[in-house]
């Protein structure tokens, strides 16, 4: 009779260890965002280390952030989201551990392999083979828990963060499994079982062209399900929102039109992209905009609720990210930029996942029934940091951007290029000292945030009411 409650316990545990995680991997991959950053502006920083080298560092930035900040909130959610629909605790205690740690064990070893120099080579999607066979597993195994959970559900229609939960986990395994498809030759090397155009093809679809890759739903139904909770309304148009999402399976396949442009892939592909990268502005905008409108224009709130005016400005940068692709999309204007440094801003990954991120972890780490609740000041604080932050590196992109393009593309009068190559990476000396200063504005957030939990969980208080499993309703 005893089972029940004690898996229950065991699950908020799970939950709260993710969100744990993903704070953790969120803080180092920002911190060596701007160590990277630093060292780009000063090459003396160099460790001169191959394990440490920055071509190797990069890339396990980009992966710590997405999948450790990311995928680990996003796995949380989706277990949160579970129990809250079907009200009973998540199906098999052992597949729920084996999803914590698989996740992180994907992550570090994915990040070993990384510094030893070991890649796939393919964008967002370079662990070798081994870690992408515990990918797809744990992946498998966060499937079966959400969808068996799901079947113990009184009420039988499910929420619209459902859906898009439920859209992202059929096509994150579906890209990974055809993306990651090798022949492998050792315990790490393997050989693409697509090449050329089919497997440039296969990454772009992988990439995605929303926020968070192939994440992108799943970051969706996340603040779908947070949104309404923590305004206390409902959302403002459920048919919008079914709509947008229907629309983004059946076009999202289509669509990173600015992988496309200037490569050897048929011409077929790139008009395509083209075509469903304009087409995708519509139902982008509508998700950004129906959760504006859930706020129903109370914007005071937010001062009181800092914890809103993190979920609005996620919508925002969310819009902005979608807005920024649609305008990539468009072949002259890509032509513009494609040469330059830093097309893509960080919208994309700052402005919308990780804000997204960010705000569950708050929604799910302050549990309502403890007495000691975090810090609304600092939470406010590391609100304010994020969008400045943000702001400061968007502009900073999109300044580096126009300025190059423009010095890409001049010529002089006898047809030759009118700069020369070391003047125009001078003229982004200026703007990587202000993403050094954005970049540092999300490092003392996170500072800010771990202070704001550890704080929390020092209270004995807080400790012994988590455990007994006190979870957000």
């Amino acid at each position: 009779m005893s089972t029940a409650p004690d898996a229950s316990l065991s699950h908020h545990k799970v939950i709260r260890q993710l969100a744990l995680m993903a704070m953790l991997w969120g803080g180092l991959s920002l911190c060596l965002a701007a160590w990277l950053c630093a060292v780009r502006l000063w090459p003396t920083l160099d460790l001169q280390l191959a394990w440490l080298s920055y071509g190797r560092l990069a890339p396990l930035q980009t992966h710590a952030l997405l999948y450790g900040l990311g995928g680990s909130a996003l796995i949380a959610s989706i277990f949160h989201v579970a129990q809250h629909t079907a009200q009973h605790p998540l199906c098999s205690p052992q597949l729920v551990r084996f999803a914590l740690l698989g996740w992180q064990g994907v992550i570090v070893l994915g990040s070993l392999a990384l510094m030893a120099g070991f890649s796939s080579g393919h964008l967002m999607a370079e662990y070798p083979w081994p870690v992408d066979v515990l990918m797809t597993l744990v992946w498998l195994a966060v499937s079966w828990i959400f969808f068996t959970t799901l079947e113990q559900r009184s009420i039988r229609r499910l929420p619209v963060a459902c859906w898009f939960i439920i859209g992202c986990l059929v096509m994150v395994l579906l890209k990974h499994v055809l993306a990651s498809l090798t022949h492998p030759i050792s315990l790490v090397l393997a050989i693409p079982l697509y090449t050329g155009s089919l497997d440039a093809l296969l990454q772009r679809w992988q990439a995605g062209p929303l926020p968070g890759g192939m994440f992108a739903l799943g970051f969706i139904g996340m603040l779908y399900h947070a949104l309404p909770r923590q305004t206390q309304r409902p959302l403002y148009s459920h048919r919008l929102a079914i709509v947008s999402f229907w629309s983004l399976v059946l076009l999202l396949t289509w669509g990173g039109a600015p992988l496309l442009f200037a490569s050897p892939l048929p011409q077929w592909s790139q008009t395509l992209g083209m075509a469903m990268g304009i087409v995708l502005l519509a139902p982008g905008l509508a998700l950004s905009i129906n959760g504006l409108l859930t706020l129903n224009g109370d914007w005071q709130s937010m001062r009181r609720d800092p914890l809103r005016c993190f979920m609005a400005a996620a919508l925002v940068f969310y819009g902005l990210a979608v807005l920024e692709q649609t305008l990539l999309s468009i072949a002259p204007l890509n032509a513009l930029t494609f040469s330059a440094a830093g097309s893509l801003s960080p919208a994309n990954a700052l402005g919308a996942m990780a804000m997204i991120s960010v705000a569950m972890l708050y929604f799910l780490l302050p549990y309502p029934r403890l007495p000691h609740r975090f810090s609304t000041r600092l939470i406010a604080l590391h609100a304010s940091l994020a969008i400045v932050g943000t702001l400061l590196c968007v502009g900073a992109s999109w300044a580096t951007t126009l300025q190059q393009a423009e010095m890409w593309h001049a010529l002089a009068a006898d047809g030759s290029p009118q700069y020369a190559l070391d003047e125009i990476l001078a003229t982004a000396r200026t703007p990587m000292l202000v993403t050094l200063a954005g970049l540092s504005c999300w490092v003392m957030g996170m500072l800010l945030m771990a202070a704001n939990v550890a704080q929390a969980l020092a209270n004995s208080s807080t400790v012994r009411e988590l455990s007994r499993g006190g979870h957000p309703a």
